[in-house]
């Protein structure tokens, strides 16, 4: 079945990101050979949908689809046509081809942040061009930007910018699309991409057509690198070749020319599309060809020939006839293949003569005939010259130009400024081959002596430059290779670019037929003079091209981008300066003070429009809480030390949980209260790092204090009395009451709506909880060992006479060592052992009362989250009780929990889809027990909390002085209890064990230890030198 087809492709290349991991893990950098295989399967998984689109046949299985969000009529749905089979096959195919590539050209061992990343974006892409579902394409519209600024950044340093800008960029094209996409679902009352496009609503002078298609043609130039949006591509440069082949000449920038064509029935008879688009696409060709020539270096050319290339496919877009369309699609799947090839070709060159600088490299024609002669092939498709499917491709571009509506003049002028920027692509295709195959080096560059290579690495002579493998050759060669033979019998591409031009333009009966040789044709004619006009420009290029490249445009996209970047920097500190201090009262009045100025004058506004309070809302009990919690927040609020503020106010917690427990909602007062436990654990073990009082504030300071304190009291006591008893249950309220139990089996109403009715707001709520203990991690590997422990810096020694007397003024008067007297008060495990007792007979009760929360949790009080809490305590019973400052359990035990958590909750959402939808419990019984899929859900947020708990526990409880051993800490302590920081359990936390805390931050390249020399910096830095005799 064509739906199971279509299913497959994408189901086959989730499975290549899930095992993507595993075989990297195994197999390395030759992992890539078997994700090529199994892109080349889901393309084949792909025939039968790809046959019965070709055929023609109108039949409902074309398309699948199943619910996703159903309350909204989202839809996970796929279809199967045209345009989604021709960029499918160009991502699935082009995508193998530059994977076997990879396996070669990248560096021995792991490579996951390549692999994994590549097949995740060949995931999102296959997806987004299949997608019918406008809110599933924007989805995988962003996941495919997401993807690239991912494989830029892995680049290191030189990317993290480059990367940076790439994603602003792409991002602002996203926001255009989502408006887009909001506003059609809006109006027409559908997410399906099929009935939007086929709506009546869409007409050529309605200003709602006119405003969508702006925005489209916005978010596609964005991807696609149109002026001024082209600045992005050049940058991504930074990344890998093979990311370079793949994504941004086959697939990232294809995006967006997908995004012109599946919007193009709507549109293309739209002036404002056809004009924007037509004027952007020429402007960006002649942009990009002219950069293109003033490149140096080969890879900078071949982006800038691809921003100029694309352009073109714009312009024929915006021109949006049959012919034009046809064209735009042919030369899309001609640009895929020579582009990609000759991008993967600069890698070989790079290999061969370690640079890619043209005026670095000798003449190379010799020495490498087989990379001559694939690069010469490379760039006369890309020139448009035969017998290459580039000449077909830039031959019906000509067609397509002259082919515009409108006065007869305007289809001539299109495809002028097409052979314009023809006649440059010519230049620059000139400049590839015969700057690095025949002009050879520059002489100025030639080093004094006969070294082999110059002061970059270059090769110098053409002789020492190395041959390239086959298994690195040949997959670089085979795209540009296939352009040969498919020009000459293009015409087997008649069907799928008609089923394509049909899909673009919501037409029936599209009947192209390409050809080789049309016989002598104004295009034809326009061909030969850009032949022409390019042969004299090659002729004089050691004119031309050198005064070219002296005079680069002053201004580039990241010169621009960073001089925006300067500008809102001067900007913002402006404005932050009322606010720039440490002082957090700075920070914190403007936020109280609109605080309280919305809702005191919001009281003032609606008190005499307030509705009545409920009657009975006032008991005893609640004037006796209000005098204790106000008296604990006074305490709070007075006292000088942390240990006596922290007290109470676990104080004010523990009396809002006696509220709460009279109030009726067990469930609430079970989480409060074991919140709050722990929660004083956590906060007493962070004391530890800090001074036992507070600074005491000056009068004017308490005075500062006082106003916005006072005044966020009223306003929260004002929120409170307009907001809280003055309704009754509200409709959905009564509609859990009445029908929970019913839909769920469940009795306890608030567990199944978290779980069940709002589960989705409980799974963002976990994956915060999740990137809180990620954070805590994240922060501290921030932070070096030396600054992280200043505690653990040993102080310089003092007078040993003064050492002896104050310790003997400070020791109280003890038995004789040895006798339990005086262990009792010198070492720390005899003081602990009691405590050890207690969590031995305690631990075991704890881990059923937990067991039962959880099993409970959907019939009475409990669920995940509460025993997940209670579970945690145990956790912290264990770490109280040791005798000595160590870790529970594996170091990397705790973020495997928190991401095994996360995993196991999305895993329950997916089950839904059985059913329905996304989280959609399923239930059913076991031996006569109900069971649900929600359950999942909780062991879920189980291990997430409990993770994030033991993350607390491990890392914040370190002890400011655990590197020392303290003086009389007897032979029972454990040396590397003694000794281990928080950074080395931080740096445990992501590594597992190690021997002690890396020197570097997190995501920082380790230093390049040196010998002490002439402007070595290993003081002021802290970086330890290298010795002779040390590693």
């Amino acid at each position: 079945m064509v739906m199971v087809s279509v299913l497959w492709t994408v189901l086959i290349l989730g499975a290549t990101v899930a095992l993507t991991p595993v075989l990297d893990k195994l197999m390395g950098r030759a992992a890539c050979y078997v994700l090529a295989a199994l892109y080349l399967v889901a393309a084949g998984a792909l025939i039968p949908a790809s046959a019965a689109v070709l055929a023609g046949t109108d039949d409902p299985t074309t398309a699948f689809s199943v619910p996703w969000a159903p309350e909204w009529g989202v839809d996970f749905a796929l279809q199967a046509d045209g345009v989604g089979i021709v960029f499918s096959m160009i991502a699935l195919v082009i995508g193998a081809v530059v994977l076997v590539y990879s396996a070669r050209y990248l560096d021995p061992g792991r490579q996951l942040s390549f692999s994994l990343v590549m097949a995740l974006f060949t995931l999102s892409m296959v997806t987004l061009v299949l997608a019918d579902d406008l809110v599933l394409l924007f989805i995988t519209w962003e996941l495919t930007s997401i993807a690239s600024f991912l494989l830029i950044a892995r680049s290191g340093g030189v990317g993290q910018a480059a990367s940076m800008r790439t994603l602003l960029i792409t991002f602002l094209g996203g926001l255009s699309l989502l408006t887009a996409v909001s506003l059609m679902v809006w109006r027409l009352g559908t997410t399906s991409v099929s009935e939007v496009l086929a709506s009546d609503v869409w007409a050529p002078g309605d200003g709602f057509t006119t405003l969508i298609a702006l925005l489209v043609a916005f978010a596609a130039c964005t991807k696609s690198a149109q002026f001024p949006f082209h600045v992005w591509l050049p940058d991504a440069m930074a990344a890998a070749t093979p990311v370079s082949a793949y994504l941004h000449a086959a697939a990232v920038v294809k995006a967006g020319i997908f995004l012109l064509l599946r919007f193009s029935p709507a549109f293309h008879d739209v002036v404002a599309w056809n004009v924007v688009l037509i004027v952007a696409g020429l402007i960006t060709a002649f942009v990009g060809g002219f950069l293109a020539l003033q490149q140096p270096d080969l890879k900078k050319l071949m982006a800038y020939s691809t921003v100029s290339q694309l352009g073109l496919i714009v312009t024929v877009i915006g021109v949006g006839t049959e012919l034009a369309i046809l064209a735009a699609i042919v030369h899309t799947i001609a640009h895929a293949l020579f582009k990609s090839g000759l991008f993967m070709m600069v890698g070989v060159i790079d290999h061969s003569v370690h640079t890619r600088e043209l005026r670095r490299m000798p003449a190379m024609w010799r020495a490498l005939p087989a990379t001559f002669v694939v690069t010469v092939l490379g760039c006369m498709s890309m020139a448009g010259l035969p017998p290459m499917l580039g000449f077909v491709s830039k031959e019906s571009l000509l067609t397509g130009a002259l082919d515009a509506p409108g006065a007869a003049w305007t289809g001539w002028v299109v495809a002028l400024g097409i052979a314009g920027a023809s006649v440059i692509t010519f230049a620059y295709c000139a400049k590839i081959v015969l700057g690095a195959f025949v002009d050879g080096r520059d002489p100025a560059l030639d080093p004094a002596d006969d070294a082999r290579t110059d002061e970059t690495g270059a090769v110098v002579r053409a002789t020492d430059a190395r041959r390239p493998e086959p298994l690195l050759l040949w997959p670089a060669a085979l795209p540009i290779l296939v352009g040969l033979p498919l020009a000459l019998v293009v015409g087997v591409l008649d069907t799928p670019v008609g089923r394509a031009v049909e899909s673009a333009l919501g037409i029936e009966g599209a009947d192209p037929h390409l050809a080789f040789w049309h016989g002598l044709t104004p295009e034809l004619a326009l061909t030969s003079g850009v032949i022409v006009l390019g042969t004299l420009i090659a002729l004089g290029r050691r004119r031309i091209l050198p005064a070219l490249e002296a005079r680069p445009f002053p201004y580039d996209g990241a010169r621009v981008l960073g001089a925006v970047d300067r500008a809102v920097e001067k900007l913002a500190a402006v404005l932050v300066r009322p606010i720039a201090s440490d002082d957090p009262m700075r920070h914190l009045a403007a936020i109280v003070i609109a605080f309280a100025a919305v809702l005191l004058g919001s009281l003032a506004v609606v008190l005499d429009d307030l509705a009545p309070l409920q009657p009975n809302l006032n008991r005893p009990i609640d004037a006796v809480l209000l005098v204790l919690i106000t008296a604990a927040v006074l305490v709070v609020c007075t006292r000088r030390d942390r240990i006596g503020a922290a007290v109470s106010l676990s104080a004010v917690g523990i009396l809002a949980t006696v509220q709460i427990l009279s109030l009726g909602a067990p469930d609430v007062t079970l989480t409060q209260l074991l919140v709050e436990s722990l929660t004083i654990i956590v906060i007493m073990l962070v004391l530890q790092r800090l001074p036992r009082t507070f600074v005491a504030p000056g009068r004017s300071g308490r005075r500062g204090a006082l106003v916005p304190a006072v005044l966020v009291g009223l306003a929260a006591g004002a929120g409170t009395f307009m907001f809280m008893g003055r309704r009754g249950r509200s409709e959905v309220a009564e509609y859990y009451i009445a029908n929970a139990e019913e839909i769920t089996g469940g009795h306890n109403i608030v567990n199944v709506i978290l779980v069940e009715f709002r589960a989705l707001d409980t799974l963002g709520e976990l994956s915060v909880l999740g990137m809180a203990g990620v954070a805590i991690v994240a922060v501290l590997s921030s932070v070096r060992d030396r600054f992280i422990d200043p505690g653990t810096v040993e102080p310089p020694a003092p007078d040993a006479d003064a050492v002896e007397r104050a310790e003997h003024d400070r020791e109280p008067a003890l038995r004789e060592a040895g006798t339990a007297a005086h262990r009792a008060i010198t070492s720390a495990w005899s003081n602990s052992a009691a405590l050890q007792l207690m969590v031995r007979v305690v631990a075991p009760i704890l881990a059923v009362i937990s067991a039962l929360l959880f099993w409970r949790g959907h019939n009475a009080p409990g669920g995940g989250f509460i025993a997940a809490l209670v579970g945690s305590a145990i956790m912290a019973l264990l770490y109280l009780s040791t005798s000595s400052d160590r870790q529970i359990g594996p170091p990397r035990v705790p973020l495997h929990l928190i991401g095994g958590g996360i995993v196991v909750a999305l895993g329950a959402g997916f089950l839904g889809y059985l059913k329905g939808g996304f989280l959609e419990p399923l239930h059913g019984y076991l031996f006569g027990v109900h069971l649900t899929t929600s359950m999942i859900f909780d062991v879920g947020v189980y291990l997430a909390v409990l993770g994030l708990v033991m993350i607390a526990v491990n890392l914040l409880g370190v002890s400011g002085s655990s590197s020392t051993t303290p003086s009389g800490v007897d032979s029972g302590t454990r040396a590397e209890d003694a000794v281990e920081g928080t950074r080395e359990r931080v740096d445990e936390a992501v590594e597992g064990e190690l021997p002690g805390p890396l020197e570097t931050t997190r995501g920082e390249e380790l230093p390049d230890r040196r010998r002490v020399g002439v402007r070595t910096s290993h003081l002021t830095s802290g970086i330890r030198p290298k010795e002779v005799g040390r590693r």
